[in-house]
């Protein structure tokens, strides 16, 4: 029997695809534009969605002024997400930073360097 999935973890999959293509072709600020979405999670009643992002830049003042730009894109995002999306709200979006993989990469350095050291 197949698993079944509860509907907020499929509208969450459908905000990651489109959120995907319209950063990628819709925005025009170069900041929010290198936006990556990792994951979504929407509450249970739909109402809202959080957003994790990342770039490429560990820079924190680069991740700090991307922040910033893709707050004010949030109106932008939510109506053209609103477009393309078959539902009757469309869910308020909250964008969070997501350092894990700044982090595992930063943990990965530190496991090589400790085996480095015993050998």
């Amino acid at each position: 029997m197949p698993k079944e999935y509860a509907r907020s973890e499929r509208v969450a999959q459908m905000i990651i695809r489109h959120l995907a293509v319209i950063l990628r072709n819709d925005v025009k600020d170069p900041r929010v534009s290198s936006l990556t979405v990792t994951d979504v999670e929407v509450t249970k009643d739909l109402r809202q969605a959080k957003v994790f992002v990342t770039t490429l830049s560990d820079d924190q003042v680069d991740i700090a002024d991307t922040m910033e730009a893709v707050d004010k894109a949030n109106g932008f995002l939510r109506r053209a997400l609103a477009a393309v999306i078959d539902m009757r709200h469309c869910p308020s979006l909250i964008f969070s930073y997501d350092n894990s993989i700044s982090e595992g990469a930063r943990m990965s350095a530190l496991i090589d360097k400790a085996l480095n050291k015993r050998d």
